[in-house]
């Protein structure tokens, strides 16, 4: 039984350094997929807010939703809001992970699906069941997760709150006829 709660109770005493590596630990492992491998890539400089997005190319509601979260993700660019969205695989695969962003057309990065295994705090995140939605900032907190816990709330209030929050930045000259994801 004890064993159970002490990996939680040691990651919530350690969250606030967790959470401070995560966007270091999220710029550090970008993949750009390319039609037979994934290539290392770097921001420069990283974005003020990243909406992680946890997917597989096995899961048709995560096909349904990457539209969305394509138009949203470049309404906010064009828009001047410093943002992107990392994708986070759960497929079994590389060449799943190729295929999915191929036929998807995602023009964002990929985490690096070897390190990404290797990241409690991101483990962490992912909830239950994919698609999940999780928007940090530059510090590494937390704003917006799809999951809490084991309650799905959806990706509409994640995709609100990234709207909201990259809107709210000074460069950002979003439209003011209340387009907004719906």
């Amino acid at each position: 039984m004890r064993s159970s709660w002490l990996p939680v109770l040691l990651l919530a005493l350690a969250w606030p350094a967790v959470a401070a590596d995560l966007h270091a630990q999220v710029s550090a492992s970008l993949m750009r997929p390319e039609p037979r491998a994934l290539r290392p890539m770097q921001w420069s400089p990283p974005p003020t807010l990243i909406a992680l997005y946890f997917g597989a190319d096995w899961c048709a509601p995560c096909h349904a939703f990457v539209p969305t979260l394509r138009g949203v993700r470049d309404a906010l660019r064009e828009a001047g809001a410093d943002t992107e969205v990392v994708y986070v695989s759960l497929d079994e695969s590389e060449a799943a992970l190729r295929r999915y962003m191929h036929l998807q057309q995602m023009p964002w990065p990929v985490l690096d699906p070897r390190r990404a295994q290797r990241m409690p705090a991101l483990q962490a995140l992912a909830g239950p069941a994919p698609p999940n939605l999780v928007l940090i900032d530059a510090q590494g907190t937390v704003l917006a997760n799809g999951w809490q816990g084991r309650h799905y709330r959806g990706l509409q209030p994640v995709l609100q709150e990234w709207w909201k929050r990259a809107c709210a930045q000074q460069q950002a000259h979003c439209p003011d006829d209340g387009v907004q994801p719906r």
